[in-house]
């Protein structure tokens, strides 16, 4: 192995002059015959780094950039004499790209890299942003700051029983998550905070249903396995490499991010598909430039000669070119890359552990044998269909349900049905209405309108009583939305008053967001004081959480909200009134969180 204790070439310094970064990346691409057409450009945006503009009209279909095959950066590039051939079969590419690039690179290849290694994100980029670098505490409840609370100020927890067979029997609770449960933890953590009934329930649902993938807790599990395998096979290196208490460490944590957020997939010519994408990988230079967006204006090939890029639509002088790095949501964007988008088409939060705990254990073997167990998610464009589907499950029969889902049952006919049935003229065994049964007016006729909209009133249509579980899903995941927004404040706000102070260096912050002294001291930061660092770092990842419930709290009412006026009868189902999860609350709630972000710069 080639010089193993020269260290990777550092990201460029705040102060280094940001055009010579940019020169430097060109003058690498020119060596390296890598094409950049002449109609675009290289810039630097404030605050998200570099992005690839374009400087005169490009037409739709038109080259951009080529990036040859002998330019990438894959597992040919790293030699035999770093990790035999034989030995790196049972490395992971990811793994072996990074250690590499981490401690492998001899002189020469350091000088060849560092120009392009300039324009990759800092170690302080990463550690800001990706929750997979946080404290751990972040990752557990936390107790609210101050007695901001729920059930204060106004704001109460008090629920009705319209919770989707997820009660809320207390008042009041001084915790929070910081991040959603989608990267980890519970989505019926608040729940279980609520009493021993409500906790019993949701631990017995939760052993039997789904398990909601936890994005962080998969990549920490990716990262840990990364980390040992590369400490077996350098067994010399392996007490640093294991320990953040040693420069090492850092440097294999920085590079593995560095080559998670920014390769492309890749087969080597002649290479078979692999199981696992990310044994097809690729560094590609310039090509990594490219921002991404949920509606990319450019896009990817390659074959046996390198990549190239090409547009997607007619662009005009001052556009950025954007590229589509998948069909994310704003979890994966943050988990994966370290940013989050409001506007986002492709977001989503996933109810699996909501609506399974709703449920009864037959429904769930019902699912289950209809191929319709788990996956549901609540989308910026509303409920997924196997949701909505399975808000049916108990408002149908079954056999009905079960021609439902085939596409030969429609539920309008099961409206009409109960219509005819209060009404006193149709057969009642051909819908199913719950438990109560149907029955003529006091005196054995026909039911009169207002009798009969007083019981649709009280029990509702079989489309408004699938819809009010939608809603009831949906409120669960706006209420842990709520709580968590509010303890968040509650760190940077005055006790009992919910004016942002702004004060980013609260030593409230610090502690719960910052990380240690000594680990910062380690990592070898230049530039700033670590006390700077510290301070930047705990404000950015408050806001980060502050902004991604903010995200899932406007999507959840948003669709809510669009339920609700589907139906006039709908439009009024509400919790106690003065709850943290009626309407008005929740216009607070967001109401306090976007004066914060907009005080914090958003």
């Amino acid at each position: 192995m080639d010089n193993l204790n020269v260290p990777v070439p550092p990201a460029s310094s705040d102060s280094e002059d940001k055009d010579t970064i940019i020169s430097n990346l060109l003058q690498y691409c020119t060596e390296h015959e890598i094409w950049i057409s002449p109609k675009i450009a290289i810039r630097r945006i404030p605050g998200r780094g570099l992005g690839v503009y374009a400087t005169k009209p490009l037409r739709a279909g038109e080259r951009i950039m080529q990036v040859p095959t002998a330019a990438l950066f894959s597992t040919s590039s790293v030699p035999p004499s770093f990790v035999s051939k034989e030995a790196r079969k049972g490395i992971p590419v990811h793994a072996l790209l990074a250690a590499y690039l981490a401690f492998g690179l001899s002189e020469t290849k350091r000088d060849e890299y560092v120009r392009w290694m300039a324009t990759w994100p800092k170690l302080t980029d990463f550690t800001g942003t990706m929750p997979l670098l946080w404290p751990e505490a972040l990752e557990q409840p936390m107790t609210m700051a101050t007695a901001t609370r729920l059930g204060e100020n106004g704001i109460s927890t008090s629920s009705s029983s319209a919770t989707g067979g997820l009660q809320r029997e207390t008042d009041s609770v001084d915790k929070f998550l910081p991040l959603p449960p989608s990267l980890t933890g519970s989505w019926l953590w608040l729940h279980q905070q609520q009493g021993k009934a409500a906790k019993e329930n949701c631990e017995k649902t939760t052993a039997a249903a789904v398990t909601t993938t936890k994005l962080l807790d998969i990549q920490k599990r990716k990262f840990q396995s990364h980390l040992q395998i590369i400490a077996q096979t350098f067994p010399t290196l392996a007490p640093a490499l294991l320990s953040p208490h040693d420069p090492l460490h850092w440097r294999f944590v920085h590079m593995w991010c560095n080559v998670n957020s920014r390769c492309f997939y890749y087969l080597r010519p002649g290479q078979s598909p692999p199981k696992d994408s990310n044994e097809a990988m690729a560094m590609c230079p310039g090509m990594d430039l490219f921002n991404h967006s949920d509606d990319p204006t450019c896009r990817t090939t390659y074959d046996r000669k390198g990549y190239e890029v090409s547009t997607l639509q007619p662009l005009s002088a001052g556009e950025e070119i954007l590229l589509g790095y998948g069909v994310h949501n704003n979890d994966v964007l943050w988990a994966e890359y370290g940013f989050v988008m409001d506007d986002n088409a492709d977001d989503g939060v996933q109810l699996d552990e909501i609506v399974l705990a709703s449920l009864t254990a037959e429904q769930r073997k019902t699912l289950k044998n209809a191929g319709y167990l788990g996956d549901y998610w609540v989308k910026s464009d509303g409920l997924c269909w196997r949701t909505e589907a399975v808000s049916w499950l108990d408002v149908l029969t079954t056999s009905q349900w079960l021609r439902f889902i085939e596409g030969k049952y429609d539920p309008a006919v099961a409206d009409e049905r109960f219509a005819l049935e209060l009404a006193g003229t149709g057969d009642r065994n051909e819908t199913k209405t719950g438990t109560r049964k149907r029955k003529r007016g006091s005196n054995g006729s026909i039911r009169t309108t207002d009798e009969v909209n007083t019981v649709t009133n009280d029990v509702g249509t079989p489309s408004q009583r699938a819809k009010r579980k939608q809603i009831a899903w949906i409120r669960a995941t706006v209420e842990m939305a709520e709580n968590s927004l509010l303890g968040l404040l509650s760190i940077v706000t005055e006790k009992g008053d919910f004016q942002v102070t702004g004060d980013k260096s609260s030593t409230e912050l610090l502690q719960r967001f910052g990380d240690e002294d000594a680990v910062l001291e380690v990592q070898n930061l230049g530039g700033p004081s670590i006390p700077e660092v510290k301070t930047s770092q705990a404000a950015l990842r408050h806001r980060m959480c502050v902004q991604r419930w903010r995200q899932i709290l406007r999507l959840c009412n948003d669709v809510m909200t669009t339920i609700r006026e589907s139906d006039p009868a709908l439009q009024d189902q509400t919790t106690t009134k003065g709850a943290v999860n009626s309407p008005g609350a929740s216009q607070d709630v967001e109401a306090m969180v976007d004066d914060f972000l907009r005080e914090t710069g958003r």
